[in-house]
Order: structure tokens, then C-alpha cells, then sequence
């Protein structure tokens, strides 16, 4: 099968869609399928991958990996039809572009979306982070709305994100097929080693954070959270991984508070060392509500280390509650008791740990890539039929 992902974030740029969508393109390519990404240009980044066609995009000033107009040009329909693609594939981070919708139609062919983002939600709460005009959350609801209609088929991360998708009342066809991990990827370098390079002391239980720094994150509800927790625990440490808007904010914000030394913000760092560092910590702390399918947790539960969340559109889906981690409600005292008790009891930790490997093989590419891939058939089937009706 020949295959179009179109996106607006792609490798170098760290978040989750585009680790998500490396990780497809790798699962399907092991399959032998080809699979051709359409990202936004990075300035100074150079793909060795040919599958892999970069576009012009005009960037918001103040924040240069996030398209404001994407792309900026248009294609030449004679290169894409020499693709001979099956079917087209759009995974937006920033905003909903209509480049895919466009890409579909003119090649005759059906288009698929994932939703990683709840966009009306991220509005309520942050109504400067999409690139288009329209920010208002009734605005977003409708153009979710619209794109979703202009789509064959969408593709929730969850159940839950699924349900709430439902309720907007889009009729197109909506089916659940979280995004796999490839276990392998999530072999710890030792707790020793993370927390002698960090300069936290060895008999500190770790708590790691891995995300982006900004207000969606709900970075203050953790370090309120933590506040309480140290109070409570003694010899307890907060690791914080990850860049954003906030980084500088929330760093300068502690400085002069009793427990900053006990918080270490790494800022932004490569993939592939983050990997070794998510068993190397005693849990994985997870106070963000709005991602469907937080990539987080179940590459902690991949690496044995349990994890504290707050229910919200997808962590409820990926926890096995008592299992291999506990869930809570958004509330400082319940998110931060729990983690004192998970924190006080190393045998339900070590035993957490032990479920956690075995409840995070469900999520192995090798599971989720199939799904996705009877998905494809199923909706080349019907649009095939559509057309000769």
C-alpha cells in the first residue's frame, strides 16, 4: 500500500504527534508498505529520509517550529499523481490545514484523520495557541466540525475522545486506534547513573514529568502538587523534561520557594535519552487532562515504571487503575495523596512495576499498526464502492 501522511509537525520538532507519526511510518515500512510524509520546512533541518517531501510554511514569530500558514504554496498535481498513493492520512498538531483534505480529492482517493488534539477544549483554557483566527471554542467546534465531515473516516486515540467527538454530532464514521511504541526503545540506563548525572540524591524517590512547559500542561497544579508531597515525604525528587512557552516562567517562579532544590527542569532533550530515563524513576507523575492518548504513560509503563494521572479525554484509557498505576481527579489534594502513597508502599510500586511491562505490550506497534491497517482497507473498500455507485 501506498500511503500520505500529511502533517504539521514532524521530526526535529518535540512533541507527541510527531513522535507518534515516526513511529507509524516505521511500523508500516516494516511492513513493507511506502509511506510519504508531508511536513512543514525546518529551518536548518535536512531529511535523509526520501519518503519524506517538505514544504514551504510561514511560522508564527514567536514560536518557529509552529505553522501559521501551511504549506504556503501550492503542489504541482502531476508530481503527486506519479506517488500513486492509496490513501491519505492527516495528523495536525497546531491547527486543522486544509492541504490534506485538498491533496485527497485531487488524487481521487479517501482521507483518514487522527485527532491529537481536543482543539475546542485547548481554546477554553489557551485561546492563543492555534495558528488560525478562529479561536473561540464555538468557532472550533464547528471547524472541527467541518473537517472532520470533509473526511472518509477519523480515528480517535481513545475511547473516551472518541465519545466526546461523538457528541459534537459528526457523522463520519469514528473508530478507536491508539498509536503503538516499540518496547525495545525503552531500556533504562540504571537509577544510579540518571540520578548521579542529575545531582539528586540516591535515595530520593524520583517522580518524572516528560511534556511540553506551557499552560495546557498544568505544570502549576504539579508544583502545588509537589509542594504538598515533599511536606510529606521524606528524600522525594520532582525530574521536569521537556521545553515550551513556560520553561523560563515556572523555573524563575520556584527559585525562591523551600522545595526548589528538590526540582530539577531538564529543559528539552533528545528522544532517545529520554527513553533510558523513564524506568530509572519510581513513577511517572501526569496532571495534563486534554491529550487523547498521552504517548507518556505508555512508554512509562513499557519501561516498568507506574504512573499517577488525572482522568481526563485519554489517561483513564491507558491505566489500569490499581494495576500498574492509580488515577485521580483534578484536584491537588486527592493527585498528591496518591502519590504519597505510592510513594510510602514499595512493594505495591515494585508490583505496579511488574504489571506495568505486561499491560504496555497491548500497546506494541506490532498490535496497533495492524488495526490501523484493516482500517485502510476497509475504507479504500467503501469509497471505491461510493464511486462506482
Amino acid at each position: 500500500m501506498r500511503i500520505a501522511f500529511v502533517c504539521d509537525s514532524y521530526v526535529p520538532v518535540p512533541n507527541g504527534t510527531a513522535v507518534s507519526v515516526l513511529s507509524l511510518k516505521r511500523s508500516l515500512e516494516k511492513l513493507g508498505h511506502a509511506v510519504y510524509v508531508f511536513a512543514p520546512e525546518v529551518k536548518g533541518y535536512h531529511d535523509s529520509d526520501r519518503y519524506v517531501i517538505r514544504l514551504p510554511a510561514i511560522y508564527k514569530m514567536s514560536k518557529k517550529q509552529e505553522p501559521r500558514v501551511w504549506p504556503k504554496s501550492s503542489v504541482s498535481r502531476e508530481q503527486i499523481k506519479k506517488l500513486e498513493l492509496d490513501i491519505v492520512h492527516s495528523h495536525y498538531f497546531f491547527d486543522l490545514f486544509p492541504f490534506a483534505h485538498r491533496l485527497a480529492r485531487a488524487m481521487n482517493i479517501p482521507l483518514v484523520h487522527t485527532f491529537y488534539k481536543i482543539f475546542p477544549e485547548y481554546a477554553r483554557i489557551n485561546p492563543h495557541f492555534m495558528s488560525s483566527p478562529q479561536r473561540s471554542c464555538e468557532r472550533l467546534i464547528a471547524k472541527t466540525i467541518k473537517y472532520s465531515e470533509q473526511c472518509d473516516q477519523i480515528v480517535a486515540l481513545s475511547g473516551t475522545s472518541k465519545k466526546y467527538f461523538q457528541s459534537l454530532g459528526i457523522s463520519t464514521s469514528i473508530k478507536t486506534v491508539p498509536v503503538g511504541i516499540f518496547t525495545k526503545d525503552f531500556i533504562s540506563l540504571p537509577s544510579e547513573t540518571i540520578k548521579t548525572r542529575y545531582k539528586i540524591p540516591l535515595k530520593s524517590k524520583l517522580l518524572l514529568f516528560v511534556g511540553s512547559i506551557d499552560d495546557s500542561s498544568n505544570i502549576k497544579f504539579l508544583l502545588r502538587s509537589f509542594h504538598k508531597i515533599w511536606r510529606a515525604v521524606e528524600d522525594v525528587h520532582l525530574m521536569i523534561i521537556g521545553g515550551g512557552d513556560k520553561l523560563y516562567d515556572f523555573r524563575r517562579a520556584i527559585s525562591d520557594q523551600p522545595y526548589a532544590k528538590f526540582v530539577t527542569f531538564t529543559g528539552p532533550m533528545p528522544k532517545a535519552h529520554v527513553n533510558k530515563i523513564f524506568g530509572a524513576a519510581d513513577m511517572l507523575v501526569y496532571p495534563q487532562r486534554l491529550d487523547p492518548e498521552p504517548l507518556v504513560i505508555i512508554e512509562s509503563l513499557a519501561s516498568g515504571t507506574p504512573v499517577v494521572a488525572v482522568k481526563g479525554f485519554g489517561a483513564q484509557d491507558f491505566i489500569e487503575e490499581n494495576q500498574d498505576g492509580l488515577l485521580t481527579d483534578f484536584t491537588v489534594e486527592d493527585f498528591s495523596d496518591k502519590v504519597i502513597a505510592l510513594c510510602r508502599r514499595d512493594k505495591m510500586r515494585l508490583d505496579f512495576s511488574m504489571k506495568a511491562r505486561l499491560n504496555a505490550r497491548k500497546f506494541r506497534a506490532s498490535n496497533t499498526t495492524g488495526d490501523l491497517l484493516d482500517l485502510y482497507h476497509e475504507v479504500i473498500e467503501n469509497y471505491s464502492n461510493k464511486l462506482t455507485k
